[in-house]
């Protein structure tokens, strides 16, 4: 149907299992959960999907090095360096915050991945920072590709965008989802979702929690130049339809989790026996509960969440989760 979706790697072990959720009950909701932290192992999480496409993009263009960015504790760059170096890549990570050598900056360090450590200010520059730094290895010999932070681009949108061909056995069992809720920090995962949902004719509303201190307007604008960018590379003309980025659960800052965050990680592990990530997933699951209370999200609604992975960097937080213990 759609030849662009062939041309991918195999890094992940697809499709992952959709399971339901003792959770739902307590919500009075048909609940759901994605397991996209079972994708891999080193890999874990929703970057699987990104890179499989990111990374046989490289490959095809012979790149032997590969630029990306995040925070200290980055799945995204933790699973890049992974999957990059398995495929005979050198890798570097530019890192912005501060951490102990533990969790996923422990994993990139044990991987050989050259950290160049950034200021938050730098962060905002990043794709300056990248694209010089490219100039600088392309000089000396080497054929860069760089991945902007996330996998946020029009290639990686092909991860999320095949997605949703796996919910068609669902659909065969006679359920439907109305909504898909996943945590969003650079839009990559809505974004993808939005365009496989017009791909296979899906009607579920996708619902993106905001944990990042970006404001809904300005993922509007991303994900609008992403469809855009995806339409002009891949010859499409999808629709400019914007999934809901919903504000208001990042708390005091992207990466810095509240006490509610870990109640909900320990509620969940107690309900479900599955393990949320105080960055990502605790905080956009707290989003759904309370859209769930306040009626955005209808009572006996059926919902899928997206559990975009993140276990490893659970453990930079061990010290104040013994608290909730």
């Amino acid at each position: 149907m759609f030849d662009f979706l062939k041309d991918r790697l195999t890094l992940g072990i697809f499709p992952t299992p959709i399971e339901r959720m003792n959770f739902g009950e307590k919500l009075g909701i048909n609940l759901f959960v994605k397991r996209d932290d079972l994708d891999e192992f080193l890999g874990s999480g929703n970057k699987v999907r990104k890179l499989e496409y990111l990374l046989y993009e490289a490959k095809s263009l012979s790149c032997d090095t590969v630029l990306s960015a995040g925070g200290m504790q980055s799945n995204h760059c933790r699973a890049t360096a992974y999957f990059a170096k398995r495929l005979e890549m050198e890798v570097e990570l530019f890192l912005f915050g501060n951490s102990e050598v533990q969790g996923n900056l422990l994993i990139d360090r044990l991987l050989g991945a050259r950290i160049h450590p950034i200021t938050h200010e730098e962060y905002d520059d990043i794709e300056k920072i990248m694209e010089k730094r490219a100039a600088t290895l392309e000089n000396a010999g080497h054929k860069v590709y760089v991945i902007p932070p996330g996998g946020s681009n029009a290639t990686g949108l092909l991860g999320y965008a095949s997605m949703v061909n796996e919910l068609r056995d669902w659909e065969k069992r006679n359920l439907k989802f109305d909504y898909i809720v996943c945590a969003t920090g650079t839009a990559g995962t809505i974004s993808g979702l939005e365009i496989g949902k017009q791909m296979y004719g899906e009607k579920f509303k996708v619902l993106g929690i905001n944990v990042t201190k970006k404001k809904s307007k300005e993922f509007k604008e991303k994900i609008s130049t992403m469809v855009k960018d995806f339409n002009l590379k891949f010859g499409t003309n999808f629709e400019m339809q914007l999934p809901e980025v919903v504000d208001g659960y990042v708390g005091q800052d992207y990466a810095v989790a509240s006490k509610e965050d870990f109640e909900i990680i320990k509620e969940v592990a107690l309900s479900d026996h599955i393990i949320l990530d105080p960055v990502y997933t605790a905080k956009a699951f707290k989003g759904m509960k309370d859209l769930v209370k306040k009626g955005m999200i209808p009572n006996g609604s059926n919902v899928l969440f997206v559990h975009t992975g993140g276990t490893f960097g659970i453990f930079a937080f061990a010290e104040q989760l013994k608290a909730h213990l």
